[in-house]
């Protein structure tokens, strides 16, 4: 249901007024995988026609990214890792990085967790062991190695503090003073912490008292300190799946995996499901096929 709340406290906004809060060539996070994307967020982005983007993957970043990439908004690209999971590679991403028409900066897990980490505590970086002999100390400049302060023997690499301008993320609940129920294991307060403004679309918006109520259930809260705005997005995780409302839709993936393989089908995928009719049309088409099946 709509909550209402005190005047002029409320952050809900729609999807249109979420987006603009981006400009060509913002830094932008976003969390999710093949479960929790916030794929209403990102298909809003495509439509609003923004470029230039720099996109930071927390955790895989999947299809989200993938997406991203593949509509042209892209210029550049911090991960760890962007893959479709059982579905393969994110055909997207590895087509233009290997072509190098997008910039890739590659992390390993912890420099990219560490990273977000020294943001949210405003410090401009943080030790990482492991790294000291392998190849990130070659291809990442910005990773440096210092002298223990507390063990002059040992040497230790670091890595600089990541702050993206915006984070997109995709929750179970919201309340409109922008609360947030977020899946457990998505960095996603982590991630609403580091980055300068966070945008969240959520399944259901719910009154505070509701919202603190599912939290006593489980689930990452992250508090409206964080979050700038608040979308109502049923099914804006989809076609990635959302745990307790909707699985995985492994038929709309077979089906952008096909779509990718030329530029004309997957301008017709775009046409399709991120075009101007706007995400209302994307849920019909959506409602449509699983009443079919």
């Amino acid at each position: 249901m709509t909550a209402t709340t005190r005047a002029n406290a409320s952050k809900i906004v729609s999807l249109p007024e979420a987006v603009r809060i981006l400009e060509d060539g913002t830094s932008l996070a976003i969390g999710g995988d093949m479960t929790m994307a916030p794929l209403a967020l990102v298909r809003e982005t495509i439509r609003s026609g923004r470029k230039e983007l720099r996109l930071v993957c927390v955790g895989s970043a999947a299809i989200g990214a993938d997406l991203l990439i593949g509509a042209g908004a892209v210029s550049g690209v911090e991960f760890s890792q962007i893959s479709l999971g059982e579905y393969g590679a994110a055909p997207h991403f590895r087509r233009r990085f290997e072509a190098g028409t997008i910039a890739g900066r590659e992390h390993a897990c912890p420099t990219l967790i560490a990273a977000l980490q020294a943001a949210v505590s405003g410090i401009p970086f943080l030790p990482v062991r492991g790294l000291l002999g392998t190849d990130y100390m070659n291809r990442r400049g910005d990773f440096r190695t210092i002298v223990n302060p507390y063990d002059d023997n040992e040497r230790i690499a670091v890595v600089p503090a990541l702050r993206p301008d915006v984070a997109f993320l995709h929750a179970y609940a919201a309340d409109p003073e922008g609360n947030v129920l977020a899946h457990p294991v998505q960095n996603g307060r982590l991630l609403a912490q580091a980055a300068r403004r966070t945008i969240v679309s959520a399944e259901r918006i719910v009154t505070p008292e509701e919202l603190l109520a599912e939290r006593a259930r489980g689930g990452a809260f992250v508090p409206s300190l964080y979050v700038a705005a608040v979308v109502d997005a049923p099914y804006g995780a989809h076609p990635a799946a959302c745990p307790g409302n909707y699985p995985l839709d492994a038929e709309h993936v077979r089906e952008y995996v096909d779509a990718s393989r030329s530029n004309e089908s997957f301008a017709a995928y775009l046409r399709r499901y991120a075009g101007a009719e706007g995400e209302a049309a994307y849920r019909r088409l959506i409602r449509t096929r699983e009443e079919a099946s």
